[in-house]
């Protein structure tokens, strides 16, 4: 869901940094540095990343048709992570630990012992499992340098922030009231004034509903 369909909720970036001529064929070759690949049970990282096409989520085969839309780059982070049901581990821990101190006769495992044996459990869940998945559509239009991405997290966004700077040498700065009057060329004395200004509302704040036992509803609004 994205781009190209469902939810159009996105965030706004602008790009800070310039573009040089013949940008696209380094882009591309940069962007197929940075593509996708997918966990295996052997990797010590519990996530990855990487750009996928905008238009499937399994497509690493990043060609110049497949990114550039006229004066648009399209693209999806993909973000794969292992998620192991807590309930789940605990449960094969639980067994894993009773056959192994029957094994060894032991009453207790040791530290090491526990550290070593949640991870032959994790490996072996992994196998059972596939990882929990996330993708998510950027769209960046080359002409304006505003890039939209499709996603409200925080914590994704520095995910998005590290990645773009890393294929792209260039940086990713969030859309704010500043931001925008700085690129609508206002001066710095006018830059100055916006954190002493207030937000206006466009809506009436004494709007509400009323619901009774009724079934009817109440629109009540304050006097302006």
């Amino acid at each position: 869901m994205g781009a190209f369909g469902g939810s159009m909720t996105f965030t706004t970036f602008h790009v800070r940094g310039e573009v040089e001529p013949g940008f696209r064929d380094r882009f591309l070759k940069s962007i197929q540095k940075e593509v996708f690949r997918p966990l295996t049970v052997e990797d010590e990282l519990d996530e990855t990343m990487g750009w996928v096409t905008i238009e499937h989520p399994f497509d690493v085969e990043l060609d110049y048709d497949k990114v550039f839309f006229n004066s648009y780059l399209n693209l999806a982070l993909r973000i794969d992570k292992w998620r192991i049901p807590t309930p789940l581990f605990k449960a094969w821990f639980a067994d894993a630990e009773r056959q192994h101190l029957a094994k060894v006769g032991k009453e207790r495992l040791s530290k090491r012992e526990k550290e070593d044996l949640k991870a032959v459990v994790t490996a072996t869940l992994k196998r059972q499992l596939i990882p929990a998945m996330k993708v998510i559509d950027l769209s960046w239009n080359l002409d304006t340098g505003i890039v939209r991405f499709w996603n409200q997290s925080a914590r994704i966004h520095e995910v998005l922030e590290d990645i773009f700077e890393t294929t792209f040498g260039l940086t990713l700065i969030r859309d704010t009231p500043y931001v925008v009057a700085s690129h609508l060329g206002f001066d710095d004395a006018q830059l100055d004034k916006l954190p002493e200004l207030d937000p206006t509302p466009f809506h009436n704040k004494g709007l509400f509903l009323v619901m009774d036992d009724e079934p009817r509803a109440t629109v009540t609004t304050e006097e302006a």
